[in-house]
């Protein structure tokens, strides 16, 4: 039950602090208490944590341009941030954790500032079926966190300057571009602003738990030192960006699960490597399937947690 909420407000733009934060506000929770953690990032592509850096942007552009590419350490597909975006984080025990309600928090507070908004698939909020808050989810052995993204002002045009999304993804969404599948809230409203929507947020979860007590942080709360170890892990170059090492076998494909960017090397008939890049929201799936495959011989009876991906491989050879 949750009987205190504690909210805090990221006070700068650099990405890595604010996912340093995050982590940090991850590894301190306590049963019956609710986090908001609200943060913004500017020019950055923020990928998934199976994602490869170098499929899901347009890397030399974003760099040129003085942007930043960072990686979650949650599922789902890249998103584009700038100052016309508002990010949410919601953290609790896992026994307190609820996804429903921490929807509910979220289409509440749009309800207020004017909007309908109602959850579509598996992960994305949609107002008149257009995508203007992306979410995904982790679990730690104590602890659950919830995030997700408010389109408000963000440029369209930097969105289809950065971000190279799948046209794998864009085909099974029936849109030909991703400008045609998102929205802002400026679009509704021209008036909405960052601040608004924050507040709105704010006010949707205290209404959600009423007689829980409340404490508003700032960053200088946080112990600057271990902020400071956690950025420089999420800046780390090596974390970032990982490898695009090529591999005999290739495809990508769109599974129930997500879409898969499969490579697979091939000693005779049995893999001796395996690596998948994907935007699936469970990651532990996609590392399970990465080990399943590799040592496995195609010509004998296939684990069936990997067969998907074995008869796809079949399947575009013949």
């Amino acid at each position: 039950m949750i009987n205190k909420l504690k909210i805090i407000r990221a006070e700068g733009l650099y990405p890595y602090r604010n996912q340093a934060i995050e982590k940090y506000l991850l590894g301190c929770c306590k049963k019956g208490e609710m986090t908001l953690y609200l943060w913004a990032n500017d020019k950055t592509v923020f990928i998934g944590k199976n994602q490869n850096a170098y499929s899901e942007c347009r890397l030399s552009a974003l760099t040129a341009d003085g942007g930043y590419v960072a990686r979650r350490f949650t599922g789902g597909g890249a998103v584009y941030h700038d100052k016309g975006n508002l990010n949410f984080t919601f953290i609790a025990d896992r026994t307190d954790f609820d996804i429903a309600n921490q929807f509910s928090v979220m289409t509440g507070a749009m309800r207020a500032l004017g909007f309908e908004a109602r959850l579509n698939g598996r992960n994305d909020v949609v107002i008149d079926g257009k995508k203007f808050s992306g979410n995904a989810f982790y679990k730690s052995e104590t602890a659950c966190l919830h995030h997700g993204t408010v389109l408000i002002g963000t440029d369209y045009s930097a969105i289809e300057k950065y971000l190279n999304v799948s046209r794998v993804k864009l085909n099974a969404k029936g849109v030909k571009s991703v400008k045609s599948r998102v929205g802002n809230l400026r679009d509704y409203r021209a008036d909405i602003t960052s601040e608004q929507v924050a507040d709105a947020l704010i006010s949707a979860l205290e209404s959600r738990y009423p007689h829980a007590s409340r404490e508003y942080l700032k960053e200088g709360d946080l112990p600057e030192t271990e902020i400071q170890r956690l950025t420089a892990e999420f800046a780390d170059p090596d974390y970032v960006r990982g490898d695009d090492v090529r591999y005999g076998v290739e495809f990508e494909y769109r599974y129930e699960w997500g879409v898969a960017d499969v490579r697979l090397d091939f000693n005779g008939d049995v893999i001796e490597r395996a690596k998948i890049y994907s935007d699936a929201l469970d990651t532990g799936a996609v590392e399970l399937k990465e080990r399943l495959l590799t040592g496995a011989d195609v010509t004998k009876t296939i684990d069936p947690r990997i067969k998907d991906i074995i008869e796809t491989m079949g399947a575009l050879k013949r």
